[in-house]
């Protein structure tokens, strides 16, 4: 099988994971035999469109979730140079599509503030989320990956993904973090 195929079956078995749902519960839900989800998830078998979908409603989520992560994996780094700018209404205003190749709909926008010295936290992995830096810097660990955040940087994480943030400046750390609702 090939790389994206691997990482289809490796996300379904770490989703039905993350639910407490065993190869039986997820049969039942989706009325695919377990031993045809066993060998999805063993990426000996690849899963038809009809069955992603299946297995999506299981988990109550879109099916372009599972395809989203075959293309840009588990954590999207966007730097603030690659935001795009563009001038816009009046003189003097600018828009930066911060996440213009991650697009969604349904968000929750919050902000998040931690002084210096707080210890790391946890961000929300149960949706995909936008975690931008707007003062302050921050080590966010995605998957033992770590990230170094300066204001203006951001990143995009996959749902269920293990995130952690770590203040790491002097001064006070402000985030906007935007998830799917």
């Amino acid at each position: 099988m090939g790389g994206l195929t691997k990482g289809v079956g490796a996300r379904i078995r770490l989703y039905r994971k993350k639910k407490r749902l065993s190869l039986t519960d997820l049969s039942r839900l989706t009325g695919i035999a377990a031993s045809n989800l066993s060998s999805i998830e063993l990426s000996k078998t690849s899963p038809t469109l009809n069955t992603l979908i299946k297995i999506a409603d299981a988990f109550e989520m879109q099916v372009g979730a599972f395809l989203d992560e075959m293309l840009y994996g588990t954590a999207v780094f966007c730097p603030a140079v690659a935001a795009r700018h563009k001038a816009d209404q009046a003189e003097g205003v600018s828009i930066a599509a911060l996440t213009d190749h991650v697009q969604k709909s349904g968000l929750s926008v919050k902000t998040v503030t931690a002084e210096s010295d707080a210890p790391s936290f946890p961000l929300d992995s149960q949706t995909d989320s936008f975690v931008y830096c707007l003062q302050g810097t921050a080590d966010i660990v995605v998957h033992g990956t770590v990230h170094f955040l300066h204001p203006g940087d951001g990143i995009y994480i996959r749902a269920y993904a293990e995130a952690t943030c770590t203040p790491t400046g002097e001064d006070e750390l402000r985030l906007l973090t935007i998830s799917n609702l």
